[in-house]
């Protein structure tokens, strides 16, 4: 089988491994089945629940509508409104009280839900003992657990807690609402004191043994049925319930199931848009799929042979694959820049043969890439080694022009020196750390610094003026690039005249840079460009040219040309605008890669 292995193409052996594919792919159709079984049942539970809570979470929200309503129209009526306007007439505030109470009896007794009615007020009176009706002093609220709900919002639904009644401790669920005098005044606020069980009657529809919970618009629980601890363990999932219905399968913290079994709970909930509640179902997965456990072993005892079976073929047939794979794996584990033989077998005569006989010629290609690269380095060093003599002459000049500058004021020779030093600024900013880029304004300082040099010889006769937005003032540019264009300017525009004007502006536009240099002089001539390539002059512009196509590519644009009114020259220069420094290496190669 191994001869046989070596010489016949691999694809004529892996017929050998047919089997085994077989088994195992019916083995995974029989899983795919019973998976695709398993969701649809979650799929169709999940549906008729969605349907089953949106019709239950209808009902529950009209009534807690209608509690609101009522809430508001008693809070809003004027007898509830100017009760807290006492008078130094008793039998008036007698009065008052008792048409409040009597009002408030009467809204308490024609809603069945109600099981009382607390009134927090600054103006409080000793209650009847069989009235549905209490007037509480509002100071007594602050020690409650639910008094930051209220205190913080006009109204409020307070989650289930106990109350104090006639027949003794009773669960309620609370609507509360603040009291205001026409005024705007705040006098308190009611409390409209629900049954507990009506609301967990109207949650639970026809499945009482359901897991439901009942949440106010701030994620409060409000009330729930079923399991106790479904409050605690519903404040991991609140944020995930961001539409007014859906499902999700969570793994609950705290289960008690083990750590590798997630998502083993159904989590649907309702609720509307700019709703004061949620309704929220909770329903273990192993109760959807029980029906299928049976089903599940059987699947699992046939999947289980199938798999046995294929082990066999595959483990025969993958050490027949796997061994040349590890000679090769092995032979590249081993490679050295001074390998001279590679140990591979040669009596394969398969694709396996191709591929060891691909990699003898990798490494004689790598051999001779070494001895280029080698070469490369050494030529590399030599270009080292001169810029970095290239380097010394600027640094020399530079400090030779500022001996001078010395020199030059201890003579007495001002303006001299003056030119010297504005050189020596000149050649500090060209300098710039051996950086290629600078900051606009330190180019335009350097271009200043030449014009200043000029004036001293032109005195009042030549004229700059600058317009520089101040947020480009940052932004950045190849050095030495406006020099060259001002220096034409005043040598060719300005030859053999007494005055001459230049103007220097620079915008942004589109997420690049314009930059305008525009004189008064003679113009350009009519062949100036064909006479311009046949001689050697205007080395500072080519050189601008040639480092902006360096940096940018195509993306930039120097043009020159004649005013439209005729007179003079305007030169523009138009680049992506630079915002950092790290920008330099991007545009390059961006620009440098075909």
């Amino acid at each position: 089988m191994k001869k046989m292995f070596k010489r016949y193409r691999i694809d004529y052996l892996l017929f050998g491994g047919l089997t085994s594919f077989v088994l195992i792919l019916l083995t995974i159709v029989i899983f795919i089945t019973y998976t695709l079984s398993t969701k649809e049942m979650v799929r169709l539970t999940t549906y008729y629940q969605k349907e089953n809570l949106n019709e239950l979470y209808n009902k529950i929200e009209i009534q807690m509508r209608a509690i609101e309503q009522i809430s508001l129209a008693t809070t809003r009526n004027i007898v509830t409104t100017e009760y807290s306007d006492t008078t130094n007439d008793s039998y008036a505030n007698y009065q008052k009280r008792e048409e409040l109470e009597s009002f408030l009896s009467n809204i308490a007794y024609s809603t069945p839900i109600i099981q009382s009615i607390d009134f927090y007020t600054g103006n409080a009176f000793p209650s009847k003992s069989q009235s549905l009706v209490s007037f509480i002093d509002i100071n007594q609220a602050k020690d409650q657990s639910w008094y930051e709900s209220v205190e913080n919002a006009d109204f409020a639904w307070i989650g289930q807690h106990a109350i104090a009644s006639n027949q003794g401790r009773i669960e309620v669920i609370s609507f509360a609402r603040k009291i205001y005098s026409n005024s705007g005044k705040y006098q308190g606020f009611m409390m409209l004191n629900l049954k507990a069980s009506s609301i967990q009657k109207q949650i639970s529809g026809e499945v009482p043994t359901s897991n439901r919970i009942l949440l106010d618009s701030g994620g409060r629980v409000i009330t729930y049925i079923g399991d106790p601890s479904l409050p605690t363990k519903i404040k991991s999932y609140l944020l995930d319930m961001n539409n007014e219905s859906g499902y999700i399968k969570v793994g609950l913290p705290g289960s008690n199931e083990s750590a590798s079994s997630k998502k083993n709970t159904l989590m649907v909930w309702a609720t509307h848009y700019n709703s004061s509640c949620m309704l929220v179902q909770l329903t273990p997965l192993n109760q959807i799929t029980k029906g299928s456990v049976h089903i599940s072993a059987v699947l699992s005892l046939v999947g289980a042979s199938a798999i046995l079976i294929a082990l066999l073929f595959t483990l025969y047939f993958s050490n027949l694959f796997i061994t040349p794979i590890r000679q090769l794996l092995h032979e590249m584990g081993r490679y050295t820049a001074n390998t001279s033989k590679v140990n591979l077998p040669e009596d394969y005569h398969n694709e396996f043969g191709v591929l060891f006989s691909g990699y003898r010629k990798l490494i004689e290609r790598i051999k001779s890439l070494y001895v280029s690269l080698e070469n490369q380095y050494k030529e590399q060093k030599k270009a080292e080694i001169k810029a970095l003599q290239a380097m010394i002459n600027p640094h020399f000049l530079y400090n030779t022009l500022d001996q001078l500058n010395w020199m030059a004021l201890t003579a007495g020779h001002d303006k001299l020196s003056q030119i010297l030093e504005l050189m020596g600024k000149m050649f500090r900013i060209g300098l710039s750390n051996g950086e290629s880029l600078i900051t606009i304004r330190e180019e335009f300082t350097h271009a200043l610094c030449y014009v200043q040099i000029q004036q001293l010889r032109w005195e009042e006769g030549l004229t700059v003026s600058v317009d520089l937005a101040e947020h480009l003032q940052e932004w950045y540019i190849p050095k030495m690039t406006l020099q060259p264009f001002i220096e034409n300017a005043i040598m060719h525009g300005f030859n053999e005249r007494l005055t001459g004007n230049i103007t220097i502006s620079a915008k942004e536009a589109q997420g690049e840079v314009i930059i305008q240099i525009t004189d008064d002089g003679a113009g350009l001539k009519m062949n100036w460009n064909a006479q311009r390539e046949g001689n050697t002059g205007g080395y500072g512009i080519r050189n601008v040219k040639e480092r902006f196509e360096a940096f940018f590519g195509t993306r930039y644009r120097v043009d020159i040309a004649n005013n439209s009114q005729g007179s003079g020259t305007t030169v523009t220069i138009q680049f992506p605008a630079l915002t950092y420094k790290q920008e330099e290496m991007n545009v390059s190669l961006e620009t440098s890669i075909p």
